[in-house]
């Protein structure tokens, strides 16, 4: 295959998922707009099923290209959340699964997501004064001063989805039916 098709159209998702592929000598990406039943995953599971659901939903609209999906959400460790992205990538018949770094949101922000249900978006377009936030550094970018951005985070979740593929001899027997991912609850 020579296409990837992304359930995504934020601008700092496609950049990273197209420094990403461009590993796979992928060049043509192609977004496409998913919409997913949570806008703001919290938990692995939760980010881990709206990936799922961008990467399959958008290679139905593209059938002879791979899937992506690339989902932010948040995670709790021990009382402090972080926020990070997971990918999903398949070919139709097998998937794999990549993260992001995970950074520490702080505690303010963390319980007004869990506690009052708002998105990280709207809490940093607030904090930053910057409308298109999600879109461009991010949170990520806004904590680190552009140091690393929401565009990175993308590259990172991509890239490390698509090691086994880049390396398909050591990940043989990695790479999951994807079967698997259609049978996870809820999907």
């Amino acid at each position: 295959m020579e296409c990837c098709v992304i359930g995504s159209l934020n601008e700092a998702k496609i950049r990273g998922a197209r420094r990403a592929l461009s590993l796979l000598g992928i060049s043509d990406v192609k977004p496409v707009k998913i919409v997913t039943m949570n806008p703001q995953p919290i938990g692995l599971d939760e980010i881990l099923n709206g990936a799922a659901i961008r990467a399959l939903k958008a290679r139905e609209k593209y059938p002879d290209c791979y899937g992506l999906g690339v989902e932010a959400g948040i995670m709790i460790i021990d009382n402090y959340y972080f926020s990070g992205q997971i990918a999903v990538f398949t070919d139709g018949e097998k998937y794999s699964i990549g993260t992001s770094m995970f950074f520490p949101l702080p505690q303010s922000i963390g319980s007004e997501i869990v506690e009052k249900g708002v998105e990280l978006k709207v809490l940093m377009i607030r904090e930053a004064g910057l409308e298109n936030i999600a879109s461009s550094i991010g949170a990520v970018g806004h904590y680190t001063q552009g140091f690393i951005t929401r565009t990175d985070l993308s590259y990172q979740a991509v890239l490390s989805a698509i090691i086994p593929w880049l390396n398909p001899e050591e990940y043989s027997d990695t790479l999951q039916p994807i079967s698997k991912l259609l049978s996870r609850k809820p999907l």
